[in-house]
């Protein structure tokens, strides 16, 4: 414990120094420079993540790559407004944290510490990404093909327009 907590709680300066480095932080990872490399690394490579019990070699390789990219948006960012490592530290564990940022923010950060999150985040995105797919299949046709219907819908939809115009033919 440092000094300041065994003397009783923080000096208000120091607070307001970790207020600070936790309102940039969170400022960061809401902003571009942060969240288009992770974006785009997400979606490259959670493809290859489906929601199957067992995880793969790929899985460890991608968190290690995915571990380095995290590393290095901070380490840059951190030097970039002068923030320390330890300072760091105790702006993410300082309940102010929790207040500035959300889960969904804080994820993408924890989920390079912790591989069960990034797992469940890209198996969440590579959902994600299935279903916008779909999506787009379907305002690009009017319908969904075939091979996601079980193409029976589609059939009687016919089958009672031709019983129509049979009808009125009659």
């Amino acid at each position: 414990a440092s000094a300041a907590a065994l003397g009783g709680g923080m000096a208000a300066e120091e607070e307001d120094e970790v207020e600070w480095v936790v309102e940039s932080i969170a400022g960061f990872l809401r902003g571009p420079d942060w969240s288009i490399p992770i974006l785009d690394f997400v979606e490259q490579k959670c493809e290859v993540f489906d929601d199957e019990e067992e995880s793969k070699l790929t899985y460890t390789e991608i968190h290690q790559e995915y571990k380095e990219l995290v590393e290095k948006l901070l380490e840059s960012y951190l030097k970039e407004i002068g923030i320390n490592e330890d300072q760091f530290q105790e702006a993410c564990t300082s309940p102010l944290a929790k207040t500035h940022t959300s889960q969904a923010i804080l994820q993408p950060v924890l989920a390079a510490e912790d591989f069960t999150i990034f797992k469940a985040m890209m198996v969440q995105k590579n959902i994600e990404m299935q279903l916008q797919a779909i999506r787009i299949i379907q305002e690009r046709n009017g319908v969904l093909p075939d091979c996601l219907t079980d193409g029976s819908d589609v059939v009687s939809d016919l089958e009672q327009e031709e019983m129509k115009i049979l009808r009125e033919v009659l």
